[in-house]
């Protein structure tokens, strides 16, 4: 039986084409703004589409998803908008003489809170931490690590430190005091204004960075709430070192997890990465959440046609550890061959998921997640992989209000593909991070058995698995499985 993800056709048809179920989250940027260049990226296999809140306006929010959405009719294919909020990064302010500084090194220089006026020997930087937990001794990164300082001494709220890498710094550039506790909250007030401005646009999902504990995401909650969009998903960004100690607060109060590599090597050195990448890949697996892989996938194709071997290791290697999605950044945003790199990553992962150590239900390499006894819809779920497995069913169907039902049967790795119906296109977009998922809004007046039985690429004789909660059942429930045979 071939897997994968439909291209093209009737959207309520249960075609299958043979295409990775690990999802592809790819950024937008200046390569790939216009709804052609989109279009293509849809194409070539992207699931979700990410909007980095960094570098993207509230304003500028609208005119995005709307782009998107014409791009996704063109593709013929369903599509997520994942708005990603900054959170607190420290970043360079602007310099008195031009858009960047030489920093010599052996030098002396100050680091100050503000915005603007630095030179080379006094560096803006904003928000500014609490000076007072950053102690003799601390290192300081620049430029995502590029650029290394040594504290030295604190003076007053300002921070003397030693040059001991140097070179260009720009404007702008990130900066990092790893394992230092910063004493900044998320999310901040840019993040709640694109968090509301995300809603008003119609996106699909939110990323929160910098996340530190569910405390954070609580808040972030609150602020959805109150702009009527409480049932919004969101992805907890793990980047800081003191986040690892409340990953299971933080995996309960978010719909999914991404493992920034980026900052998260900053923080806690690029040495130990690996190591964190499967501790966090397993504590979201054990939770039922989809995790996303970030950084660096593909880097090497934002300038060249071609992976380099490590690059195409890492991403199966992802694969191998059971990641729901991988994610492109430049490759994509600012890359020379967006299209070329999104295609790419489809046949690696493809092919990994093809190799006997891709991770499926009744393998010794799948754990699959674990159900509290009162709440026994994972128990469900998995008795419904058992089933399909042992039967040889072609196909898993889930009825789904809420897409909750359809990311617990993800998180089995069933070999039958999951075909998921929904009440509505948003619920459907949702699911596009969901690894397998193939949904499509459910037609009304059509009971489930004549559903799969007229919908589908099931031929007779053919067995399916249904899912689903009981009519009288809350939303996300899923109480009912039945074995059907075309």
């Amino acid at each position: 039986m071939q897997r994968g993800r439909r291209r093209s056709g009737s959207p309520a048809r249960l075609a299958v084409v043979n295409h990775a179920r690990t999802r592809i989250v790819c950024t937008l940027g200046p390569a790939s703004s216009d709804v052609k260049s989109i279009a293509g990226l849809i194409s070539a296999g992207a699931d979700v589409l990410r909007l980095n809140g960094a570098h993207v306006q509230a304003g500028e929010l609208r005119s995005w998803v709307g782009r998107v959405r014409r791009a996704s009719r063109q593709a013929g294919r369903e599509v997520a908008v994942m708005v990603d909020l900054p959170g607190v990064k420290l970043r360079v302010g602007s310099f008195r003489d031009g858009p960047s500084i030489e920093l010599e090194p052996g030098s002396e220089v100050t680091l100050t809170g503000a915005r603007r006026d630095g030179d080379p020997w006094r560096i803006p930087v904003h928000p500014w931490p609490d000076a007072r937990a950053v102690r003799k001794g601390q290192t300081v990164l620049l430029a995502d690590g590029q650029l290394r300082l040594q504290v030295i001494r604190r003076r007053g709220e300002e921070l003397v430190a030693v040059v001991e890498e140097g070179g260009e710094l720009l404007s702008g550039k990130g900066v990092a005091f790893p394992g230092v506790p910063l004493g900044l909250d998320v999310p901040t007030r840019r993040d709640r204004a694109l968090a509301r401005a995300a809603v008003h646009a119609g996106a699909d999902w939110l990323a929160l960075s910098f996340v530190r504990a569910g405390e954070d995401l609580r808040r972030l909650r609150a602020t959805l709430r109150r702009a009527g969009a409480s049932s919004m998903p969101v992805a907890a960004k793990i980047e800081r070192r003191d986040a690892l100690p409340e990953l299971e607060d933080i995996l309960r109060h978010s719909e999914a997890v991404m493992v920034a590599r980026g900052d998260l090597g900053v923080d806690v050195g690029g040495e130990n990465v690996p190591a964190l990448q499967k501790q966090i890949v397993q504590a979201a697996h054990a939770a039922g959440r989809p995790v996303i892989i970030a950084t660096e996938m593909l880097d090497s194709m934002t300038h060249r046609v071609r992976p380099t071997r490590a690059e195409v290791s890492d991403v199966a290697g992802a694969v191998y550890e059971g990641t729901d999605a991988v994610l492109l950044s430049g490759e994509t945003a600012v890359g020379e061959h967006p299209v070329l790199a999104v295609a790419t990553l489809d046949r690696i992962l493809t092919s990994a998921e093809e190799d006997g150590h891709a991770p499926y239900a009744g393998s010794a390499l799948w754990t699959p997640p674990t159900s509290a006894a009162g709440r026994p819809d994972q128990h469900v779920v998995h008795a419904a992989v058992q089933l399909a497995r042992t039967t040889e069913a072609r196909a898993i169907v889930v009825f789904t209000r809420s897409g909750q039902s359809a990311m617990r049967l993800a998180k089995e790795r069933p070999r039958a593909t999951i075909h998921a119906f929904a009440p509505s296109a948003a619920v459907c977009r949702r699911l596009t991070l969901a690894w397998g998922v193939e949904a499509r809004r459910m037609p009304g007046g059509s009971g489930t058995d004549a559903l799969v039985r007229a919908e589908g690429a099931l031929t007779p004789g053919d067995r399916a698995v249904l899912v689903m909660g009981g009519a009288k059942d809350p939303a996300g429930a899923t109480t009912l499985i039945k074995l059907l045979t075309c």
